[in-house]
């Protein structure tokens, strides 16, 4: 793999949250936005794509913890993971909201510095509109409606409505698709990982024609092959990789900093967070009458400790498979997988049977699935395959609201309100309930 040295460029203003003043801007030696200039983009696209990496790591278990996928871990007490975001003053909330507006400002001050109409410029906004709609979509499947920043910012902009934030999504995606390369290396942004990001919006609205036609776009490329057995699966998540699966990941090289995935599941000192859930852990790759032998039960569990998850191996004992540099292992955020499961499930029962079953006869030994299934039989299906796929990798809470289905919950208690968390009180205090309403359902 050729190795991709990330240059740190940090721009002059890192927002905390939308608030109104900044006690600290780091480093001291930035260059001022308004200072940049054609020489600087290469570095500045670099630095971006760098700040993608540490708010990827930042926001990465929440899916998982929420949807029950984790429990409690050595060094962490989970008693009631709904909990977390029922409160207005909520650490998770505030964390997540506050990550994604300051990496925001440094994609908009990309996306303001790539001007011109020379190709690098072009790819340089391509490579922003790509970002800022990844980090508006991980903010309007939590909170709704968020406040929409176009520019470099330092002032409050009041909260737009839900369906606002969606376009601007969509309209993100599409400049995407139009800016970036058809390939390039699975380290950069291209037209498919903007193709993938949008199929997933489309589906979120159930617009599902058009995420469907997306996602086969990707898979008829030609591009990218399925991996068939359990060493081609946990390959993805290793230093090195070279697997033609991924379509998009983030490179995560550097020397200092590190953003380690399996800190939080797997860490090398004995104490970490999370843990599978028991019943995740005893039958999450359970053979049933539709498939057996899961390629990916060895790759994501220990077989001999039931407190890990190996997904994301730490180059240490009781691994699948060998990481040659744990800490500089991707973030994978798009592979071939979204486009099949994707597809599978904005075609339907009817239409996406055969394309469901030919990517699962890459995860199993055998597969067996009928010619027609009814319609929550099938979510059934869909869903238990995403779970799957992704476990661990901070899915499972957002399709469990995206299709309604919280009866998957053990610990729910009928709080549905919950899938909209609750806007920061914190950042509410400091830009005005007027602004900022809170959802609905939470204290004002």
């Amino acid at each position: 793999m050729k190795k991709i040295i990330y240059i740190a460029f940090m721009l002059m203003a890192v927002l905390s949250g939308c608030s109104k003043m900044l006690d600290d801007i780091s480093p001291k030696n930035a260059i001022k936005g308004d200072r940049l200039n054609k020489a600087d983009l290469g570095k500045l696209t670099n630095g971006v794509r760098y700040q993608m990496e540490s708010l990827a790591k930042s926001i990465w278990t929440r899916g998982d913890w929420l949807a029950e996928n984790y429990s409690s871990g050595p060094g962490f007490d989970v008693p009631d993971v709904h909990a977390e975001t029922q409160a207005t003053a909520s650490a998770t909330a505030l964390s997540d909201w506050r990550n994604c507006f300051t990496k925001l400002n440094d994609v908009n001050q990309l996306l303001k510095s790539a001007s011109g109409n020379d190709a690098s410029s072009i790819e340089a906004a391509g490579n922003a509109y790509f970002f800022r709609a990844w980090i508006y979509y991980n903010l309007v499947v939590r909170y709704g409606g968020v406040p929409i920043i176009t520019a470099p910012n330092m002032k409050v902009v009041p909260i737009s409505k839900e369906e606002l934030v969606w376009d601007l999504i969509i309209s993100d995606c599409r400049s995407a698709i139009e800016s970036l390369p058809e390939a390039k290396t699975m380290f950069y942004p291209t037209k498919d990982a903007a193709r993938l990001l949008l199929a997933r919006t489309l589906l979120w609205k159930g617009e599902n024609s058009e995420a469907a036609s997306l996602a086969g776009e990707v898979i008829s490329s030609g591009r990218y092959s399925l991996e068939g057995d359990s060493i081609g699966f946990a390959s993805m998540f290793i230093n090195g990789t070279s697997s033609q699966e991924i379509v998009f990941a983030l490179a995560n090289i550097r020397s200092s900093s590190f953003n380690l995935l399996y800190d939080s599941v797997n860490d090398v000192d004995g104490s970490w967070n999370y843990s599978p859930a028991p019943k995740y852990y005893n039958g999450l790759f359970a053979d049933n009458s539709l498939h057996s032998g899961d390629i990916r039960k060895v790759a994501t569990f220990s077989p001999s400790n039931s407190t890990r998850v190996i997904k994301f191996p730490n180059g240490g004992s009781d691994q699948f498979i060998v990481n040659p540099k744990p800490a500089n292992s991707p973030i994978v955020l798009f592979r071939l997988a979204d486009a099949y499961l994707i597809q599978a499930e904005a075609l339907g029962a009817s239409a996406g049977i055969p394309v469901l079953k030919t990517f699962m006869e890459k995860r199993y030994s055998s597969v067996s699935l009928p010619a027609s299934m009814d319609g929550k039989a099938w979510q059934d299906l869909i869903l238990d395959e995403n779970n799957r796929e992704f476990y661990g990798e901070g899915r499972r809470w957002f399709d469990i609201k995206r299709t309604g289905r919280t009866d998957l919950y053990d610990s729910w208690n009928g709080r549905d309100f919950l899938l909209y968390w609750p806007i920061p009180q914190k950042e509410r205090d400091i830009a005005g309930y007027d602004v900022y309403p809170q959802n609905p359902n939470y204290p004002d």
